[in-house]
């Protein structure tokens, strides 16, 4: 594939990576075995391990900082939000590793190498800056450059205080600039941008879009599932990508009416981007991600409840939404008299919706330790042993395909 050069390339995340159904310890004397490979390095980490992690409260010291955090939410009742793992250091990000964070984090102690962060100056990427494995990892372009990152953070909130109450797939709570992939970042940058109404930013947003759009096109391998012959539901899903992804399709409702004063999405999506929506519905149903029982399966009984809870919730969340914005360009296609192009993608349905609603909106709004303490009493442990099959909105799917 050719290079895009300076317009924007994206990050070489692929949703085709097949996870191992075990993976067993090799050092001497331990048959441990897991599921995930991320789950084994954690656990070898321990073999090797050459730093302690106190706890504030009585002074016992854990090997691995998520068990001190279910150690202090048992033992001394202290409940939060789980954020999302740690920017990884170079090494992890080289190898593709989860890194657990820390100075020297564990993988990079279990591998015997040095353990170095590099210092992001700017969560959207600069194509003069940064190393050779950060701008690989990157999405870059040259105009419009947001120069800094109160810019960057200024667009972000406005995202979240006009686009996020409509559409909220994006957990706030756990959401980081310095932490999420560009791709993201700069899609929620260009809803942030047009929300400001001023004219300059607008342009840049078109711009921006236009940007990410050419680099979505051109480097559909890198995420589309839909056509990779072992793509399955054990593979690696790229739920940040696939956000980034369906809130391009929706910036592109807004882009039909200029002059709406909300992200309603009423009017019409433009039939070149019908062909993207469908890429994106076939590759989560390859995934899939409809499924309940899959869902669950991403997670261990190991753990955190808050880290499990938000992921599960961020997952079926996002399915909504792109069932809802399926609904759109369907009504949308035939409300412009293009009825061939509103089969030609393979909607979404309700039968397809195989998990249950969201739960504890309150919970999932909570951005402070206090409004998350408030309500996280009241939701119970997610069980992974438990389908809840009884509760799969594909039961309601006649009342559902109404609207």
């Amino acid at each position: 594939m050719a290079s895009l050069g300076n317009e924007i390339n994206l990050p070489p995340q692929s949703p085709i990576e097949v996870q191992s159904h075990t993976f067993r310890c090799h050092f001497p004397g331990c048959s441990a075995s897991y599921r995930r490979k991320e789950h084994l390095h954690r656990h070898e980490g321990k073999h090797s391990q050459q730093q302690a992690f106190p706890c504030t409260n009585c002074g016992r010291e854990f090997g691995r900082s998520d068990t001190l955090r279910r150690h202090v939410r048992r033992r001394h009742g202290i409940i939060e939000p789980l954020k999302r793992a740690q920017r990884a250091c170079e090494g992890c990000h080289a190898a593709k590793s989860r890194c657990e964070g820390g100075v020297p984090c564990n993988e990079c102690i279990r591998r015997k190498i040095s353990c170095s962060f590099n210092d992001p100056t700017s969560t959207v990427g600069d194509p003069s800056s940064g190393s050779e494995t950060r701008r690989a990892s990157s999405v870059r372009h040259d105009q419009p450059r947001l120069q800094s990152t109160e810019k960057t953070e200024q667009c972000i909130r406005l995202y979240f205080e006009t686009f996020h109450p409509s559409w909220p797939f994006i957990h706030k709570a756990t959401f980081d600039i310095r932490q999420e992939t560009p791709l993201l970042v700069q899609s929620m940058v260009v809803i942030g941008l047009w929300a400001t109404r001023e004219q300059s930013a607008q342009s840049a947003a078109v711009e921006l879009h236009g940007k990410l759009d050419s680099a979505l096109r051109n480097q559909k391998e890198k995420w589309d599932a839909s056509e990779a012959a072992r793509a399955r539901s054990t593979c690696v899903w790229p739920i940040p990508t696939y956000q980034a992804i369906l809130l391009h399709i929706m910036f592109s409702f807004v882009l039909s009416n200029r002059d709406a004063i909300d992200f309603d999405l009423k009017l019409s999506l433009p039939s070149a981007d019908l062909g993207l929506l469908g890429a994106l519905v076939r590759s989560c149903r390859r995934l899939g991600m409809f499924y309940y029982p899959n869902i669950l399966a991403k997670y261990d009984e190991g753990d955190l409840d808050s880290f499990v809870w938000v992921g599960i919730e961020e997952i079926k969340r996002f399915n909504i939404a792109l069932y809802k914005v399926c609904g759109k360009a369907r009504c949308s296609s035939i409300r412009d008299g293009n009825h061939g192009d509103a089969h030609a993608w393979t909607s979404l349905t309700a039968g397809e919706l195989q998990f249950p609603l969201p739960s504890n909106c309150a919970l999932w709004n909570a951005v402070t330790r206090d409004e998350w303490d408030a309500v996280a009493k009241d939701e119970k442990r997610v069980s992974l042993d438990d389908d809840r099959q009884k509760d799969w909105l594909s039961n309601f799917a006649e009342i559902l395909q109404v609207f």
